[in-house]
């Protein structure tokens, strides 16, 4: 199983043809880290507002930050329960980790990785 192809169908091409290489190369840490802290989303923007990249991928990563808090709502609510709880809230954590790598990776890659079904809601930066 090749991660590119499967992560080629979060891609947005058409904002992903417009990221510079250089920017991209220039900017990579910056974009990659908040996936993992997503506390960090502003880091990109901090770097360089001025970078489509950037800006890309600090709206990714605000979407991912709030989808992260509903989900440790949802774990906070399930975990009451108690052994379906417990791997249910396994399972989920697992789910976040999947999904921050595979946004790290493509960051890292200079790809535009939209988070499935809410990656397009909000457009702030």
């Amino acid at each position: 199983m090749d991660i590119d192809k499967i992560l080629e169908n979060f891609n947005d091409e058409k904002t992903a043809c417009t990221f510079n290489s250089g920017e991209v190369q220039k900017n990579v840490v910056p974009a990659v880290l908040p996936y993992l802290m997503p506390f960090l989303f502003f880091l990109p923007l901090v770097v360089d507002k001025n970078s489509a990249f950037c800006r890309f991928h600090a709206n990714q990563q605000l979407i991912w930050l709030i989808v992260n808090v509903i989900i440790q709502v949802i774990k906070g609510i399930i975990g009451i329960i108690p052994i379906i709880g417990w791997i249910a809230g396994l399972l989920l954590d697992v789910a976040q980790l999947a999904v921050a790598v595979g946004l790290m990776y493509g960051a890292s890659k200079g790809k535009a990785l939209r988070l499935p079904f809410v990656g397009e809601l909000i457009k702030i930066f």
